[in-house]
């Protein structure tokens, strides 16, 4: 684990605001009928006009497999993350997921943001969503609050399994379950670096990967919740995680069909006087109303 100083971390706030561009400049088009290269096409636009360089285009496989071939990982209902930008076209109530992540001057951040297509009444019925409008929403307030939950508990000294058990139990009060196995990350000079930083509780993360936070770190966050199938935490403390599977692409993960699944991130560093969060959007479709864990008054966070 690296600890950043205080012009380190400010340098990669700089590229958080670039994130936060291309979040923003994305969830403004998603609209029916646009597709999931369109959109991916404005994320890149936007973090080049930024002079930036998208991390994730030509991202290697871990498992020798074909690099990421996009900007921005997109992923749509019950696809939980790493989907690849196509010709798929958005339909009003789908759950549409995008993660970015962003290098400038030699530093990395990453976020990823959950919204709903709004309605669109050209289309027909069959063309609508399979949830009504009004349970996407609160399905996403509640995958926000789930990682603000998650921020608020990042104060030097706590343990990270802490951290991770405050989200996976707030998931579950809400009748949610999680995904387990794509995890929260350091993040500095990659985009990927040590620690891993899971956000439910399992034996491994106790026995061999727990970390006590310290000023300094700077770790990517970011749940994964599941609507549709309740989340179970046994005797021990640990998450039973919702399964997964890997597409024929070799990259897009999805829980299973009729479940939805909502993926939600900000970048993160740890200061003295608690969490701060560098990947901040000013616009925000649909977020909550919480504490701001930059030490300001309640406001809308997404």
């Amino acid at each position: 684990m690296t600890l950043r100083s205080a012009d380190e971390i400010a340098a990669i706030e700089r590229s958080g605001v670039v994130v936060a561009a291309a979040l923003e400049a994305a969830e403004s088009a998603v609209v029916a009928g646009v597709t999931t290269a369109e959109l991916d096409a404005l994320v890149r636009a936007t973090i080049v006009a930024h002079g930036a360089a998208p991390s994730f285009l030509g991202y290697s496989h871990p498992s020798d497999g074909p690099a990421f071939p996009a900007s921005a990982c997109i992923s749509v209902n019950n696809e939980v993350v790493h989907g690849i930008p196509g010709t798929r076209v958005l339909n009003a109530g789908d759950l549409v997921k995008i993660d970015v992540g962003v290098r400038l001057a030699g530093w990395c951040a990453d976020a990823a943001i959950a919204v709903r297509v709004p309605a669109n009444t050209n289309q027909s019925p069959d063309q609508q969503a399979h949830q009504s409008h009004e349970t996407v929403d609160s399905f996403i307030a509640d995958a926000w609050q789930t990682l603000h939950v998650g921020i608020a508990a990042m104060q030097p000294g706590m343990r990270w399994s802490e951290v991770a058990d405050r989200m996976q139990r707030f998931a579950v009060s809400r009748g949610h379950g999680m995904v387990d196995g794509w995890h929260g990350h350091g993040v500095g000079r990659s985009v990927h670096e040590a620690p891993q930083a899971p956000s439910t509780v399992s034996a491994g993360l106790r026995e061999y990967r727990d970390f006590t936070l310290l000023p300094g770190m700077v770790l990517a966050v970011e749940p994964i919740v599941v609507m549709g199938e309740r989340g179970v935490i046994d005797a021990s403390g640990c998450l039973l995680p919702v399964p997964v599977s890997i597409a024929a692409d070799r990259w897009t993960v999805a829980v299973a069909p009729g479940l939805m699944a909502a993926h939600v991130e900000h970048t993160i560093a740890v200061t003295r006087s608690g969490p701060r969060i560098l990947t901040r959007r000013t616009g925000v479709r649909a977020g909550i109303a919480l504490n701001d864990c930059n030490g300001g008054s309640s406001r809308l966070l997404g």
